[in-house]
Parts: structure tokens; sequence; C-alpha cells
């Protein structure tokens, strides 16, 4: 288990220093913010560019599908998961 932890950390660290922002997803009552480890919420707005991780490849979301999306049994699917986000103006 240590080494899928390191590999974990070596991937934040990655998107880090490509400028981006992580976290876990949080959609609640119509908003999407970004809870950083610090404890720390960013609530997001069209002006990000939300990537959630699915093993090791990044899928591209919209506030809308973060807050939409739902599993079969009902629950949002992107919830929890470690995101990173940019500024659209940083590209």
């Amino acid at each position: 288990m240590g080494a899928i932890l390191l590999s974990d950390h070596i991937k934040e660290t990655a998107d880090i220093i490509a400028g981006y922002t992580t976290g876990r997803l949080v959609g609640e009552s119509g908003q999407v913010s970004l809870l950083r480890d610090s404890g720390k919420d960013i609530l997001l707005d069209e002006s990000h560019s939300i990537e959630v991780r699915n093993d090791s490849t990044y899928q591209q979301i919209t506030l809308r599908d973060a807050l939409e999306v739902k599993t079969i049994e009902g629950w949002p699917l992107f919830a929890g998961l470690y995101t990173r986000i940019k500024l659209k103006t940083d590209w």
C-alpha cells in the first residue's frame, strides 16, 4: 500500500509544479468547491478548468457534471475524487 500512496503523492506534486491547485471535489446546495488538505474550500465557477483523476488519467468535467452526474444509486459520481483545477486564463 505504501507504494500506491507514494505514487499518488508524486502525481500530486507533479500537478502542483504544473500550476494546478489540488484537493477533493465537493458539490452541495448547487455549488461546487475544491476541498484542500488544509481544510480550506475554494468555490469553483466557470473560470476554472476542473479535472478529476480516474486511476492514472484525468477527465475534464464541468460544474454541471459535478452537480448532476450520479451513480446508479443516486450519489454524486465525482464527489470526493482527487481533483485538480486551474484558472482557464492560465492556459
